[in-house]
């Protein structure tokens, strides 16, 4: 509530100054909430067992499941500190703090993307490492403009030692600068969602992994998640079936909004809706048979946000634009009500580390 109210600044003018002071406080706030949550959050037990064998794994690799960079990052807290909120401090920093700055930059939205942040992503408040990875990754997004492939290499290889999918980003490179016409995108995206309902993205992650060899520690990773991912989700088709149903009502919106765009923005504008294309089509091959393999999708589908508040910046007419501001508190409140509710138990009541110590979450 708070965030959206202060997000209505970004559609007022001369209010830059209180808007940087703002931002930048919310986010202090935000990366404090997640330095001091105790007993929350998805994942919270395995990455706490992680963190307590980590030396073991440093010891014997050959039994790590994890990536080389999260499990020094792990290793170095606990041999310093030996301090899992110091750990869980180190990581709200560079997981906020990197999304934040990238979302700072993008002056004349910066209250609304935070907003935002915040319902599609709860402000990766309960992070875990491929959030991590994917705010590393955004940061070569400015290689991708000035053309500068080694750089957004390395950043790459940088966010894949915390999680391997961010290596698939290395598509970006490519995608964010082409121009697709409207009607190439439409047909690109049924043909997707086709090819996803006959599963054929599924035949084909199966093939490879056949190729690759099953006992590969990728292979092993895949099939855990997506067995976990199917508990959790229940019927794939009913979650297809709404994704396919509020990307049907977005995505047509955001592409015949391109005109619109004022010159200065539109290039980057353009530039994430590619990227925003491309997770989708990730999303539609993957999500019926292998919706872990749909995860692949995230690193792209963050760029929503700046796609929809480009949008509603961008509207001319005062009264229409209100409008959409007041549609997009109110789905940006129903987007967080479903993201907190698929994971209720794991993530209310809030407890921090000030709670009492034998307060145990069954």
């Amino acid at each position: 509530m708070v965030l959206g109210a202060f997000a209505l600044l970004d559609l007022v003018k001369n209010a830059e100054n209180i808007k940087r002071l703002l931002f930048w406080f919310f986010v202090s706030v935000l990366i404090f909430i997640s330095s001091i949550r105790w007993n929350v959050g998805t994942d919270w037990y395995s990455y706490t067992d992680y963190f307590n064998k980590v030396e073991s794994y440093v010891e014997n690799p050959e039994t790590n499941m994890m990536e080389r960079g999260f499990t020094y990052l792990n290793y170095v807290v606990k041999v310093l500190t030996d301090n899992y909120s110091v750990l869980l401090a180190l990581t709200a920093i560079l997981t906020i703090g990197l999304k934040a700055a990238f979302i700072y930059k993008h002056e004349q939205i910066m209250l609304l993307g935070l907003f935002l942040y915040f319902c599609y992503y709860l402000a990766d408040i309960f992070a875990v490492r491929q959030y991590l990875a994917i705010s590393i990754t955004l940061w070569s997004i400015p290689f991708i403009i000035k053309r500068r492939f080694l750089p957004f290499l390395l950043v790459i290889l940088l966010a894949s030692l915390i999680h391997v999918t961010a290596i698939f980003f290395i598509f970006a490179y490519w995608v964010y600068p082409m121009q697709f016409s409207p009607k190439l995108i439409y047909i690109s995206l049924l043909v997707a969602l086709f090819l996803g309902f006959i599963d054929i993205g599924g035949l084909l992650a199966r093939l490879a992994m056949h190729v690759a060899g099953i006992d590969s520690r990728i292979g092993e990773k895949l099939l855990f998640y997506n067995e976990e991912t199917l508990d959790m989700t229940g019927n794939p088709y009913v979650a297809f079936a709404i994704g396919v149903a509020k990307r049907a009502i977005f995505l047509p919106i955001f592409i015949a909004f391109q005109p619109h765009i004022a010159p200065v923005d539109r290039a980057k504008y353009t530039g994430y809706l590619n990227l925003l294309v491309f997770g989708n089509l990730i999303y539609f091959l993957f999500m019926v048979s292998l919706p872990v393999m749909a995860r692949l999708s995230t690193g792209f589908l963050l760029f929503e946000i700046f796609v929809l508040a480009y949008l509603i910046f961008y509207l001319k007419d005062k009264g229409l634009r209100l409008l959409a501001f007041l549609l997009l508190l109110l789905f940006g409140a129903f987007r967080l009500y479903n993201l907190i509710s698929v994971y209720y138990d794991l993530y209310v009541p809030f407890e921090t580390i000030f709670a009492p110590t034998d307060i145990v979450r069954e």
